[in-house]
C-alpha cells in the first residue's frame, strides 16, 4: 500500500493490518512484529487486544541494529569501520583495481565474493564490511604490491 500522503498513526498501521487479516485469515498469525516506532507499538497493542492469541513483539533485528549503533559509537569501533569502508571505496571506485581485486580472489579460490560495503541500516553490514577486509588481506597486500611495481615501471 502507498501511504505516503497519510500520517503513519497507530490507528492507521492497526486498520492496515487488519486488512492483511481478512484477506488471509486472523486465524493464521501467531503474532505481530514491528520496529520499536510508538505508532508502531499503538498498532501492535491495539491488535493484540482486539485479538487475544496473537502476540506482541519488537522485531529483534531493528533492536540489535540499535545496539551495534551504539557499540560503533565508540571510538575505536568507528575506526576500524571507517577505515575499512574507505579501502571498500576506494576499490568500488576504481574499475580496473577492482576487476585485479576480483581476480585475485577468484585465483585464490577465495569463497564469498569481494568486499563488502557498509550500509547504517543493516546491522549485519558492520561485521560483513571489517570481516570481508580481514579474509581478502592476502588480495589487498598483493594488488597493493601489483600497483607499486606497475608505478616503479612507469617511472624507469
Amino acid at each position: 500500500m502507498d501511504l505516503s500522503d497519510q500520517s503513519h498513526t497507530g490507528e492507521l498501521l492497526r486498520d492496515c493490518i487488519q486488512q492483511v487479516f481478512d484477506e488471509i485469515g486472523v486465524e493464521k498469525f501467531g503474532a505481530v512484529v514491528t520496529d520499536g516506532g510508538s505508532n508502531c507499538e499503538v498498532a501492535r497493542q491495539l491488535i493484540t487486544t482486539q485479538y487475544q492469541h496473537i502476540l506482541n513483539l519488537r522485531c529483534v533485528s531493528h533492536c540489535l541494529n540499535l545496539i551495534s549503533g551504539d557499540i560503533l559509537k565508540h571510538n575505536f569501533a568507528d575506526k576500524i569501520r571507517r577505515k575499512c569502508s574507505t579501502i571498500v571505496t576506494f576499490f568500488n571506485k576504481s574499475h580496473r583495481i577492482h576487476a585485479l581485486l576480483l581476480k585475485l580472489i577468484n585465483d585464490k579460490g577465495i569463497q564469498g565474493g569481494g568486499l563488502k560495503s557498509y550500509v547504517k541500516t543493516r546491522w549485519t553490514s558492520v561485521y560483513k564490511c571489517t570481516s570481508s577486509v580481514y579474509y581478502l588481506k592476502s588480495c589487498l597486500e598483493e594488488v597493493k604490491l601489483l600497483k607499486l611495481y606497475e608505478n616503479f615501471k612507469l617511472i624507469n
